[in-house]
Order: structure tokens, then C-alpha cells, then sequence
């Protein structure tokens, strides 16, 4: 996995200072994206919850959440550059629809730039707006605390039936998400990995 951020020009790179919150939140802030800085530490913030809550690392958890989108420092056509000389197979949705990269381009600065190698905060980060087929627990905790945590005004219109799936378990609160998500056709353009996640939880 490659990613080289000082080979655009539009990015500003800081001088890391060894504390990882600050690092990423200086990384937003200097590339004029304090609105993504906030969301990702309501959604760090959420994820530290159900990491207690359901008995999960919560330094895992923690910084999968604080790397989730870090790549809207990117431009999206970018992000199909750097997809293709990663030899990443483009889904249709990203085809039409680069911004829906932006889950798996994250992941490649999570382990270039910020030199995470754990197995558990990548495959959360690179997965965490569609989900996919037999899903961790760690993976399920980021896509549902993204999604609590929203990045819009006011409360999401889904939430009681997230909150009501977690008093079972995280499979039921991602279930609940997913089958709203379809019965109400808000899904801009179908992702093979939420399809496939959606006939898991089915």
C-alpha cells in the first residue's frame, strides 16, 4: 500500500509531533478540514463507548475512528489515481462516484503516513461507510459510531433504531441500519460490499 501525500502539491504535510490525536487533528486543521476534525473525534468519542460497552481495545476502536476519513485532505479524482496505482479494483460506485473511495484511500494514509500496521483499525477504517460481509466487531463499531455520530445537523433519523439493535447486540444494530438504508432507498449508488452485507445480516 502506497500513498505518497507530499506528491500533491494542494496538501499541506506537518511536522508530527508523536501525540496521534494531535498529529491528525493538525493534519485536518492545516488542510482547512476543521468540519471532518470534529466529526472524527464525535466518532472517536462514540466508538470509546461501545468499545467499553461490548468489552473491545479501545485504543483500537479509538484510532480506527480518529483515521476513518482523514483522506478528505484528498481531492476525490485523486483518489481514483491513487486507487489504480495501488492496482485497487474500482467497485461501480466508485467508478461514478470517487468520493466513495474516500473509505479505502484512508485506510492507505492510516498505514503510509501514520505507519499503522494493526490489522483490526485498517480493515475498520477501509470499510466503515458500506461495512461488508461477516464483519468484526471492531469493523461493526466504526461503521455504526460514523453513523451516530453523523456529520449533519441534528439527530440522525435512523438512531432509535440503532440504539434499540445495540441493546441486543452490534450484528443487530448493523442490521437495523443497513435494512433502513434499503427499505428507504437512500443509498446513492449500490456498493457491492454494503450488498453483500446486507444479504449477511438478512
Amino acid at each position: 500500500m502506497i500513498i505518497k501525500l507530499e506528491n500533491f502539491d494542494y496538501i499541506n504535510i506537518i511536522e508530527k509531533t508523536g501525540d496521534f490525536t494531535k498529529d491528525v487533528c493538525n493534519l485536518l486543521e492545516i488542510n482547512n478540514k476543521n468540519n471532518t476534525k470534529e466529526h472524527v473525534l464525535k466518532v472517536a468519542e462514540t466508538s470509546l463507548k461501545l468499545a467499553d460497552r461490548f468489552q473491545l481495545n479501545s485504543e483500537i476502536c479509538y484510532k480506527a475512528a480518529l483515521l476513518h476519513d482523514i483522506s478528505a485532505i484528498m481531492n476525490p479524482k485523486d483518489m481514483t489515481v491513487v486507487a489504480n496505482k495501488n492496482n485497487m479494483l474500482l467497485d461501480a460506485s466508485e467508478q461514478k462516484y470517487p468520493f466513495l473511495l474516500h473509505q479505502r484511500i484512508s485506510k492507505l494514509i492510516a498505514f503510509d503516513y501514520f505507519n499503522i500496521k494493526e490489522k483490526d483499525i485498517l480493515s475498520s477504517i477501509e470499510c466503515h461507510t458500506t461495512l461488508k460481509s461477516k464483519p468484526t466487531k471492531y469493523e461493526m463499531v466504526l461503521f455504526l459510531a460514523d453513523k451516530i455520530a453523523w456529520d449533519q445537523a441534528g439527530e440522525p433519523p435512523y438512531l432509535d433504531i440503532i440504539i434499540a439493535g445495540l441493546n441486543i447486540s452490534l450484528e443487530s444494530a448493523c442490521k437495523n441500519y443497513i435494512d433502513y438504508i434499503y427499505d428507504n432507498n437512500k443509498l446513492l449508488y449500490l456498493h457491492k460490499w454494503m450488498n453483500e452485507a446486507h444479504r449477511y445480516f438478512s
